[in-house]
């Protein structure tokens, strides 16, 4: 098989995908080189268990690999790849995708998270740590929100589209993620 040079727009993610499509291995390598790493933090931020954040990547790469000719341009290759992550992670945890693990009343998470209170947690934190465990804490679909709003920065058009909600929902369960974040810090911070 004849290789297409890996420079110029055949370099953009739709040229290497469509490489990938007609069998060019070196092209994928070079797309899974430029994602690896966006797609890891991803996955690992939704399980707590690296084997199965491993098995994940893997499956959202082959996925990829498998599909690479339906991949439209649309919005971008890095949430196409979020897209299919989510969905492996999911396989593995649940049986349908976006279904609440559980409801919370709105004015309990606030109560939970300190509204009213001084200092504000977020302005008084001593160490990462206490983030990474309140991180740690919460639910899948709390922390996969999270992570692509706040610590990917899709936007909340980006994010409802990979988490397949209407924005309406999507701004719903980013709010509420973040109360249950910061409860959970507010519980670090307080030694809870």
């Amino acid at each position: 098989m004849e290789h297409l040079p890996l420079e110029g727009p055949v370099n953009s993610d739709p040229g290497l995908l469509a490489q990938a499509a007609a069998g060019d291995t070196r092209a994928f390598d070079a797309f899974v080189l430029r994602h690896q790493d966006a797609v890891w933090r991803f996955v690992r931020s939704l399980t707590r268990d690296p084997a199965a954040a491993e098995d994940a990547l893997q499956e959202t790469f082959l996925s990829a690999w498998r599909d690479a000719s339906g991949f439209q341009g649309a919005p971008s290759a890095l949430g196409w790849l979020f897209t299919i992550a989510r969905h492996a992670v999911y396989r593995q945890f649940r049986g349908r995708a976006g279904e609440p693990a559980r409801f919370e009343s709105l004015a309990d998470l606030g109560e939970a998270a300190g509204w009213g209170a001084e200092p504000h947690p977020l302005d008084t934190l001593a160490a990462q740590d206490e983030v990474g465990r309140a991180l740690a804490r919460l639910t899948l679909e709390d922390r996969e929100v999270l992570v692509l709003r706040e610590l990917e920065g899709f936007t909340l058009e980006e994010c409802a589209a990979q988490l397949d909600l209407g924005l309406p929902a999507l701004k719903s369960r980013l709010h509420r993620a973040r109360l249950r974040f910061i409860a959970h810090v507010r519980g670090e911070h307080h030694g809870k």
